[in-house]
């Protein structure tokens, strides 16, 4: 009983999902979402093959945010996902450019933002018509890990193969091949990827 409940289920959220992709013009490949996404594009959104995904207040153990977001805010900004990327919970927020990798590990409740949102001018930040707000393009690299709760800030490169820690604040590019963490995110070790096979 419980395997057909399951296959409902699967069922249920592959075609609603498969309308909002469709519906939202993204361009995606094969895909498996455990729940309901949540899609805004004013831009373009590329999602690669074999995405996997949750989206759902009881569908990740570990909590967070309770849905995925993939915010595509402006008209020529692009959010390109690679193959085989998997992401819990999460929210992606493109003003200019992001850009995953394959084989990415994204956790519960990460944010990922392009932008300020908001002037730092606190002048110019009341007014109705923000119009100082800097955007600089994220980079996540093949093969990286971004551990749940991690904040990744705008003009941030994380490197090939890279782990950033679980709760980290990274405001600054992080090389390829090390494990990083903390506020502000700091290398905390480099990886031997031949040593960890």
């Amino acid at each position: 009983m419980r395997n057909i409940k399951q296959a409902v289920s699967h069922f249920f959220y592959f075609v609603i999902n498969s309308v909002i992709l469709r519906g939202r013009n993204v361009s995606h490949a094969r895909f498996n979402i455990n729940g309901i996404i949540k899609i805004y594009n004013a831009g373009i959104i590329i999602i690669g093959n074999n995405f996997d995904a949750n989206s759902g207040k009881n569908k990740n153990a570990i909590g967070g945010d309770t849905i995925l977001r993939l915010i595509v805010a402006k008209e020529n900004a692009v959010l390109k996902i690679g193959d085989n990327v998997g992401i819990s919970n999460s929210t992606i927020v493109c003003w200019d450019r992001v850009e995953i990798g394959n084989n990415v590990l994204i956790g519960g409740s990460c944010k990922i933002w392009d932008t300020n949102f908001h002037s730092l001018n606190p002048a110019i930040r009341i007014q109705k018509e923000d119009n100082d707000v800097k955007t600089t393009p994220i980079y996540i690299r093949d093969n990286a890990f971004i551990g749940a709760g991690t904040i990744i800030l705008k003009g941030v490169t994380i490197g090939e193969n890279s782990v950033i820690a679980a709760g980290s604040v990274v405001n600054k590019s992080i090389p390829a091949n090390v494990v990083a963490g903390g506020n502000p995110c700091v290398i905390i070790k480099e990886l031997n990827i031949n040593d960890e096979k």
